[in-house]
């Protein structure tokens, strides 16, 4: 995969996936800070491209076997838009994934859309509502507890999005818990009865020891590292919870609503 943001030989022997001493990173950074979006070299949204080179979306629209809920969030509502699989195009999948601080915002039927994760993350709601059965399994792979402070212009932009991404999560898992209800991303006025069990495989641990500009690391040996650990982490849960869905819900709350006593006990 090509990509101008490569790690230097300090960030590789430096490891954790790091960007920091990478230039390429840090001029991108400092450009999306002074320069809207439209204006900066990644603004066209290369994810659209690359979705639609690479997925056949007139298939995924037709396959009536797997529900798909895709949440973007309205600019001018501030509201989520959840696009459905049967109108699932290139454009609204870029939406879901469109960080502000790198990407202009993507254009649907007159509507600007960023990334979904600041009003549901995921979003549950439709789960509850229009899923038959009563199990979510949700894959964390946003950490919601860092170990160290970020300190750069680059890192600060991106733990600021973190905390605002798992804030509309922690809402989510916190109601469900605690009044059995979700609140309805689209319509933040209605509820949703939310008799479910919830169960989580969490990356948190493994997540919170990578650099923060490791997100923007697209090195093949890197994504290998993540997907392997992402593999161990779907092993370690299926051989404790495999068991219980169906049964009983097996989310750690502990890891929601406190993580850092996790890290502590892991230092």
């Amino acid at each position: 995969m090509l990509s101008p943001l490569r790690p230097s030989a300090f960030d590789i022997l430096g490891g954790a996936g790091s960007m920091q001493a990478s230039p390429a990173y840090h001029l991108m950074q400092a450009m999306s800070a002074v320069l809207p979006p439209q204006m900066t070299p990644v603004s066209m949204n290369p994810l659209h491209a690359l979705l639609s080179s690479l997925i056949d979306f007139e298939r995924v629209r037709s396959c009536e076997e797997i529900r798909l809920f895709i949440p973007a969030t309205n600019l001018r509502t501030g509201k989520a838009k959840i696009f459905l699989r049967d109108e699932l195009d290139a454009r609204m999948v870029a939406a879901s994934a469109c960080l502000p601080q790198v990407f202009a915002a993507v254009e649907i039927d007159g509507e600007a859309y960023w990334d979904g994760s600041f009003v549901g993350n995921p979003a549950l709601s439709p789960l509850v509502e229009q899923g038959d059965g009563t199990d979510i399994l949700i894959v964390q792979n946003n950490p919601i507890a860092r170990e160290q402070l970020p300190r750069s212009l680059a890192d600060i932009g991106n733990r600021a999005s973190e905390i605002a991404f798992n804030l509309s999560f922690v809402r989510e898992v916190s109601a469900i818990e605690h009044v059995r209800a979700v609140v309805d991303e689209e319509r933040i006025e209605q509820t949703h009865a939310a008799a479910v069990r919830l169960h989580m495989i969490s990356g948190n641990g493994e997540l919170a020891n990578l650099d923060i500009s490791s997100k923007f690391n697209l090195e093949w040996p890197f994504i290998l590292q993540l997907r392997e650990a992402g593999r161990k982490a779907a092993g370690d849960w299926l051989d404790v919870h495999a068991g219980n869905v169906g049964l009983r819900s097996t989310i750690d709350t502990e890891a929601v609503y406190y993580p850092e006593r996790q890290m502590a006990r892991a230092r």
